[in-house]
């Protein structure tokens, strides 16, 4: 298959290496916060960790996936819960809330290994008791696989579960932050790709995760949502390309790879299926007009004229010719100018076909990676996810409906933005509300004040992974509900598979302020995530870690005791994520300095031509391309994908000669097919030059070569 336009492709690796430094500089914070975090929280003080860990341990130890019903958590997990500070003295496997101290905590070289906690006595000499129910059966095991190589893999951990039982939760919490830490990546290319390539949008789009606290918490538990929320992400950029007419083999198949491996980790990501296929029709329509509309420019009897008439005017005469004396009606033939200028939308080869094959790659991709397991689901229990027997229910309210609506929106939006441990403690209303305010705000004015109404579709598709894990959780809740009274499926962490796409919405809806005002925005962002971070920080210590009468040092003591870690990796830690703040701020304001567009459009999308400065406004000098027919493009060239992009250059080469269409009889061969933009689609105020001189061609240009 022959290659798409520079950057318009999705190329993982080119994708990477394109990623600036203030970017990387967010993302190593984030890493560095999510370790924070995987200390701050106490062990087990997270929802369903303890059995999260257990189904990890239990592949380890070679005890299989059974049937949902048919596990339970083995000994050394119910020892697990005794050792760690989920419970207190008098009651270990009960959730207690009291402040945790430092003195009640075991030396940690006198912590027993993993495989030695199944001999855990009570107080009273007693045995521990048997292990509920692991309702975690009923997920896939991807996550859980990831986990048991992570601790395979680990020096001294024998056959994975001869780590200290902290240093088995410390190295597991580390893994979930390993997969969260993409996320400003993930955010930063799908918003710069949207975009069109604007610098502030991006920027605002990597900050978004950073400010959400209960991400941080729940990405650095153990919890399968994590990896959930790294496929999803993945597979929402790709269906950004999708929609922005990468139509190829290729990143069909890395969108049915990172789907089916979303499959393979939990349910709700049934929800990127129709997303991927909708963008599939959306492109395949969108394709299908543009060739339309190209066919009509290239026939019409006035284009010739149309365009001659917008070279004469005088901001198209150069300089040059303004210093000879030359009359404005004389054009410059030879000046850059815009294909969005002359109506035409390039089209890639094949576009227009109905894309059954990328659909079928995808999806047979998609079912070898993960899908299988729902169609093994259907095929042996007749049922897409079972439920779990005798699984504990959540708090009963009968028959009261007001209750359970008050859960699901309030509860849930309180719960996305920090409900921190067991929803132990939360951040106030006045937060979450402002918070969820800012945010829904920022993605309306995207969607309001998009550049083209294609933008604003594609917008309206990034709305659909939150809405509609939304949408599926309260399906499943309610359903509960409605037969046993009881509330149970509720959760922010359950919408993060929908994280990125909602970051980068909320990124495109800088620009509606402005280019000036848009500028101060990356600050902003990062002011309001460091707001936010440091006030869920002092919730967490003074809830978990702080005794009565106690001080900051006092927490400090106790958080340390605790830790899997010494007390100098944990400060090492703490100001290294203190020198990536400073730095990312000195980004976030050298950003505004700079403004939102790369100069000469470089980037992953807009490579910059070699051997140019840089000038937005810079021309490229280009090879002249073999001629267009009316059939398609001339052999071993390819054109752009649907839809002119802002900062998107396309060269212009010497016109093939061809006969004159009908409507134009006399005029010159190499004259004709000349296209008049069509009303209302005028280029885009910010847009790029040409990427090269010489009149326009009665076709679509062909890809520069980079």
């Amino acid at each position: 298959m022959s290659e798409y336009p520079g950057g318009i492709r999705f190329r993982p690796l080119v994708l990477l290496r394109s990623v600036p430094l203030p970017i990387w500089l967010i993302t190593a914070l984030f890493g560095a916060l999510l370790a924070c975090w995987s200390v701050l929280v106490p062990q087990y003080h997270a929802p369903d960790e303890p059995n999260h860990v257990d189904a990890v341990l239990r592949l380890v130890q070679g005890d299989g996936w059974p049937h949902p019903g048919h596990a339970f958590v083995q000994p050394d997990g119910v020892g697990a819960i005794a050792a760690s500070p989920y419970g207190s003295e008098a009651v270990p496997y009960e959730l207690d809330h009291a402040p945790i101290v430092a003195d009640d905590a075991t030396p940690r070289a006198d912590r027993p290994d993993w495989d030695e906690l199944g001999q855990t006595l009570q107080a009273d000499g007693d045995p521990q008791p048997p292990g509920d129910i692991q309702q975690l059966v009923q997920h896939p095991p991807l996550y859980y696989w990831v986990g048991a190589a992570v601790l395979w893999a680990l020096p001294g951990g024998g056959d994975g579960d001869g780590l200290r039982w902290d240093v088995t939760i410390g190295a597991l919490r580390l893994m979930s932050a390993l997969m969260v830490m993409w996320l400003p990546v993930l955010a930063w290319a799908g918003a710069h790709r949207l975009s069109g390539g604007n610098r502030i949008a991006a920027t605002c789009a990597a900050l978004v995760p950073l400010a959400v606290p209960e991400l941080s918490h729940i990405g650095s538990s153990v919890n399968n949502d994590n990896l959930l929320a790294l496929t999803a992400g993945l597979a929402t950029l790709t269906i950004i390309y999708i929609l922005r007419g990468d139509t190829s083999l290729r990143t069909a198949a890395w969108a049915g790879g990172f789907i089916g491996l979303a499959l393979l980790t939990k349910s709700l990501a049934i929800v990127l299926v129709p997303m991927a296929a909708l963008a599939y029709l959306v492109a395949w329509l969108r394709a299908r007009r543009d060739d339309r509309h190209n066919r009509t420019s290239r026939t019409s009897s006035t284009s010739r004229a149309s365009y001659l008439s917008y070279l004469s005017h005088p901001s198209r005469t150069s300089q040059a010719e303004r210093g000879r004396g030359r009359g404005t009606l004389d054009p410059d033939r030879d000046a850059p100018f815009l294909l969005a200028d002359t109506g035409l939308r390039t089209v890639p080869t094949g576009a227009t076909r109905a894309p059954w094959r990328q659909i079928l790659l995808g999806g047979g991709l998609m079912v070898a990676f993960g899908g299988w397991w729902w169609v093994v689901n259907i095929v042996r229990y007749r049922t897409f996810q079972p439920e779990t027997p005798n699984f504990p229910l959540g708090d009963y309210l009968g028959d009261d409906w007001d209750a359970y609506l008050d859960v699901l929106f309030n509860g849930a939006v309180t719960r996305w933005w920090g409900a921190f441990g067991w929803f132990e403690v939360t951040l106030p209303t006045v937060f979450v509300r402002t918070a969820s305010v800012i945010v829904i705000a920022l993605f309306a004015l995207g969607i309001i004040r998009a550049r083209d109404g294609r933008t604003r579709v594609d917008l309206l598709f990034l709305l659909w992974p939150t809405l509609g894990l939304f949408g599926l959780m309260t399906f499943q809740s309610a359903t509960g509900f409605s037969e046993h009274g009881h509330l149970s499926g509720i959760s922010g962490r359950y919408m993060y598979g929908g994280l990125t796409a909602l970051a980068v919405g909320v990124g495109m809806g800088v620009p509606a302020f402005g280019r000036q005002a848009a500028r101060a925005f990356p600050v902003l962002f990062f002011g309001a995530a460091a707001a936010a971070q440091w006030w869920s920080v002092k919730t967490v210590l003074a809830h978990f870690w702080e005794p009565a009468g106690g001080d900051l040092a006092d927490s400090w003591d106790a958080l340390t005791a605790w830790s899997p870690w010494s007390p100098s990796a944990v400060i090492t830690v703490v100001w290294v994520g203190v020198a990536l703040a400073v730095l990312v701020l000195v980004s976030c304001v050298w950003t505004a300095v700079r403004g939102d567009t790369p100069p000469g459009g470089a980037g992953p999308d807009h490579p910059a031509a070699p051997g140019l400065g840089g000038g937005r406004n810079a021309a490229r000098t280009i090879q002249p391309a073999p001629a267009t027919t009316a059939a398609g493009p001339a052999e071993g060239f390819e054109p752009l994908p649907a839809g002119p992009e802002p900062t998107d250059t396309i060269p212009i080469r010497p016109s093939a000669r061809k006969s004159a269409p009908a409507g134009s009889a006399g005029a010159k061969p190499d004259e004709q097919g000349l296209s008049e933009p069509p009303p209302g689609e005028s280029a885009p105020a910010e847009s790029g030059p040409s990427a090269a001189k010489g009149r326009p061609s009665s076709m679509a240009s062909p890809v520069p070569s980079h």
